[in-house]
């Protein structure tokens, strides 16, 4: 995981560059190309920006939760059914359709479900912050190094589709906090829905908060060390 991330780094931050440079498919790309083409190419080149407001979502959501905030109609309100809509439609059922008509298994729509919420938080992140401190020129540009020799263990690791997260501290720091964060406004914010019974206006953020744990499992059983037999 931590080769991954490293290289995802590079790649989501000199994509970035390309993006703000005068050389961007929303500018440069216009004039020799199409707009589809365009557009798709911009999708890819600012995709590092997702960071950002994955991490507001994972931070401004639960707190809500936890103190009574209601960000969603309630599930009576028609808006809620327009909400719930897009978000099955998109999130769920567009990504899964992808995955299985390539020849994938729901396991492994389950996965890049939670590898988009890994890599939204951390390489993202960081490859945005790595363009951002090249811009005021706090940093320079360096080439970083990722090993690509086969390891044994993860190799079969990775067969069984679990996550090895050894020697990724840096990124395990967003993760572990916002895990943190969210376990506990989650067991805070359902005490508070239970004791008052307003299921209508919080059920989104509860779903939301719990859906989030889900994903985030294998980010717990990465922190747990374990002893080699």
């Amino acid at each position: 995981m931590k080769d991954a991330l490293v290289q995802l780094i590079k790649w989501s931050s000199g994509l970035l560059q390309v993006g703000l440079s005068k050389f961007s498919p929303m500018t440069y790309g216009l004039s020799n190309m199409t707009i589809l083409q365009s557009l798709c190419y911009g999708y890819f080149t600012f995709m590092p920006l997702f960071s950002v407001p994955c991490l507001i979502y994972g931070i401004i959501s639960p707190l809500c939760f936890l103190t009574g905030i209601p960000l969603f109609p309630e599930v009576s309100s028609s808006w809620f059914a327009a909400f719930a809509g897009v978000y099955i439609s998109s999130q769920l059922v567009q990504h899964l359709y992808e995955v299985v008509s390539s020849g994938g298994s729901i396991r492994t729509w389950w996965n890049e479900q939670r590898i988009f919420l890994i890599k939204s938080v951390t390489a993202l992140l960081f490859g945005s912050l790595d363009v951002l401190m090249k811009w005021v020129g706090i940093t320079k540009a360096s080439f970083r190094l990722t090993n690509k020799a086969v390891d044994q263990e993860k190799l079969e690791k990775y067969m069984k589709g679990k996550f090895d997260f050894s020697g990724a501290k840096m990124f395990m720091i967003p993760l572990t906090l916002l895990v943190i964060l969210n376990t506990l406004c989650f067991v805070g914010g359902m005490k508070r829905v239970i004791t008052t019974r307003n299921w209508e206006e919080m059920f989104g953020q509860a779903f939301l908060c719990s859906f989030i744990l889900v994903l985030s499992l294998p980010i717990l059983q990465g922190l747990i060390p374990r002893r080699s037999k």
